[in-house]
């Protein structure tokens, strides 16, 4: 059931296609931003205290109480009690229309970029790492690991057991992850972000380090 019914406008994004950035199809359905307290957090005695207090609590890496294993779309993988709860809600406490997230875990970047009348939501951005992390390994990104054999058959391993599932023979990025594909929040990190940032680039302001654990 759409709790939205009067509905919203199907052509918010009309810019510029662009491969490498993800708007995903549940934007067009999302209320408009409205400032609010987080939610899915009791402030009646005491706020939460986060290293990065700009960022919803349900996305940072020291406050996060979401569980996903980012191998399953996030409808499927987030509890659908909490799902229903943080999907629509901003991911940043002011107005955020676009975020860049990096990781230490795989070699890829991506840009999410809010349609106009909408800002970044909690939503996006977990739709928006598993729908990346569901494309397919590239003969070049193969490379980066074929003569490092510890990664290289970590990857093989996560890949194997995949596989066994969804049947698709090829590699996937979410293999690259091994046996870490549970979300474990996003966190700013200044010297991994100067040196991970590719020289004569644009500089993203809101680029945080997305972190993955063991299940």
């Amino acid at each position: 059931m759409n709790p939205y019914p009067n509905g919203w406008p199907t052509n918010w994004y009309q810019g510029q296609y662009n491969p490498h950035v993800y708007v995903p199809p549940s934007y067009h359905n999302q209320p408009p931003y409205q400032p609010a307290r987080w939610q899915g957090y009791n402030f009646e005695h005491s706020q939460p205290k986060s290293k990065w207090p700009s960022l919803n609590p349900t996305l940072a890496s020291d406050m996060t109480y979401v569980r996903y294993d980012i191998r399953k779309p996030a409808r499927e993988g987030i509890m659908l009690t909490t799902w229903q709860q943080i999907y629509h809600i901003p991911a940043f406490v002011a107005p955020t229309y676009e975020i860049l997230i990096i990781s230490k875990a795989f070699p890829w970047s991506m840009v999410i970029r809010a349609p106009a009348g909408s800002v970044v939501t909690c939503g996006a951005i977990f739709e928006g790492l598993h729908e990346m992390l569901q494309k397919h390994i590239e003969d070049s990104e193969w490379a980066i690991v074929a003569l490092d054999k510890t990664r290289r058959e970590a990857i093989e391993k996560a890949a194997k057991a995949r596989q066994e599932k969804d049947k698709d023979k090829r590699l996937k990025r979410i293999d690259w992850l091994g046996d870490t594909p549970m979300f474990k929040g996003l966190e700013k990190d200044e010297e991994f972000q100067k040196k991970r940032h590719l020289p004569g680039s644009d500089t993203v302001a809101e680029t945080w380090v997305v972190r993955f654990g063991k299940p």
